[in-house]
């Protein structure tokens, strides 16, 4: 319901979109693992993160921009850190680089129903 008690229709993205997004983002980390520095391979991920949040993140989708985030940390980590033998990162250091690159944070971009009539008074 909205504040002012009517019925409406809340925007999600369904699992299955969400799931492909992240297998996309998981395939193109190791292909480019091998191919960009650490750096350049987080900013690559920021923009591809970035763009699915300029999309996604709608009023009423947060808690999958949420999730959204979360794996992709989680990818992004595991395939930098498979880029040679040695660990290239900690979690503790991981956070840094990302805090170092702007990494994009999951907040409400749009509301989907900008042209709503205006109540009358």
């Amino acid at each position: 319901k909205t504040k002012k008690g009517r019925f409406k229709v809340k925007g999600r993205t369904s699992r299955k979109k969400l799931g492909q997004s992240l297998q996309k983002l998981a395939d193109w980390a190791q292909k480019a693992r091998n191919v960009l520095t650490k750096g350049e391979m987080l900013r690559q991920a920021k923009v591809r993160i970035a763009g699915h949040l300029n999309y996604y993140a709608i009023t009423d989708n947060s808690g999958q921009c949420d999730k959204y985030v979360y794996y992709a940390n989680r990818l992004v980590f595991k395939w930098i850190n498979r880029k040679s033998q040695r660990r290239a990162y900690t979690w503790a250091g991981f956070n840094h680089a990302l805090a170092w690159v702007g990494w994009p944070k999951p907040r409400v971009r749009k509301d989907p129903s900008p042209f709503r009539r205006a109540e009358a008074c």
